[in-house]
């Protein structure tokens, strides 16, 4: 998934670097906004200790984990300041559903301790999170004079993530029996408390803005997610008598469990997410940038 995050960044930092060198007085975007959007997008958790394809040195047979491309959706409202045409700050509030789907082929844990010879089983698992995000941008735009009906714009900073909700399915899944007893032993149990409630990353985009009227524009844009801290709560201690698909990766069938001691060894978990989406901003306060002013004595040119 790092190809992803290379391609997408590279084209926004080339896009920045134009538009930091086309900044002329204009007005028609100064001010502030608030922006609705929302889409699809792709999503994925990148862990490459957890990551296994191996497929038994049979061609065609799936391998002991593969990750399978996910799609889940992301929505919400931006608050724009632009202190002029070129350069402003964004920041707001959204919905983020992230996640990854697995399949595989594993050796039963379960029937391992009865029988030595195993049979391999073919499964489908996934783990969504659900988060709401704040973000903290640099916004760039693109010139737009007064007859001009398209521009663009690109963002990035940084932002914080809530943890809402996490959610897990796999099939075939645990007996009944592991799950209703482990469930009975610990009933305060969530899966929640595999994850840390809270999350930082970094997060860039661009959008094409079609002016309607002078306080309305529609976009179209694409933003990126990504998490720089481990979305993993490694502090939490999972009980040994846990269905293994509560271990990381969280609702893979596993061949044996882990002791928390190796899982602390493996590497930190991040989310990705690459939305599409629509939106409709609305100008609610507009802001005329102070006009240079020549006095008699006053030699420098007129900007």
């Amino acid at each position: 998934m790092k190809p992803i995050l290379s391609k997408f960044l590279i084209p926004i930092s080339f896009l920045l670097a134009i538009l930091m060198f086309n900044v002329e007085k204009s007005e028609a975007q100064a001010g502030n906004f608030i922006q609705f959007w929302g889409g699809p997008q792709y999503v994925g958790v990148e862990n490459f200790s957890d990551y296994n394809a191996s497929s038994f040195g049979q061609p065609g047979v799936p391998g002991q984990q593969n990750i399978i491309p996910t799609y889940r959706a992301g929505a919400g409202i931006d608050y724009i300041h632009c202190f002029n045409q070129n350069y402003g700050l964004q920041t707001g509030l959204y919905y983020s559903g992230v996640g990854q789907k697995y399949s595989g082929l594993v050796s039963d844990y379960y029937n391992k301790s009865s029988n030595a010879d195993s049979p391999s089983i073919n499964y489908t698992s996934h783990v969504y999170m659900d988060y709401i995000r704040i973000p903290f941008m640099l916004r760039f735009n693109s010139v737009m004079e007064d007859n001009d009906r398209i521009n663009l714009s690109v963002f990035m900073g940084f932002q914080l993530g809530y943890l809402l909700n996490v959610s897990a399915y796999t099939n075939p899944g645990a007996p009944s029996d592991t799950v209703k007893q482990f469930l009975a032993q610990n009933p305060h149990f969530n899966l929640k408390q595999l994850y840390n409630t809270f999350d930082f990353g970094l997060t860039a985009g661009a959008q094409l803005n079609f002016k309607i009227r002078d306080w309305e524009y529609a976009h179209i844009g694409v933003r990126f997610d990504r998490s720089i801290t481990d979305i993993e709560n490694l502090n939490y201690v999972l009980p040994e008598n846990a269905p293994v698909e509560y271990l990381y990766p969280v609702s893979t069938k596993k061949e044996t469990r882990e002791s928390h001691y190796t899982i602390l060894t493996d590497y930190a978990s991040q989310y990705i997410a690459l939305n599409v989406y629509v939106g409709m901003s609305f100008r609610v306060k507009t802001i005329i940038p102070p006009k240079h002013v020549i006095r008699d004595d006053d030699n420098s040119p007129a900007q």
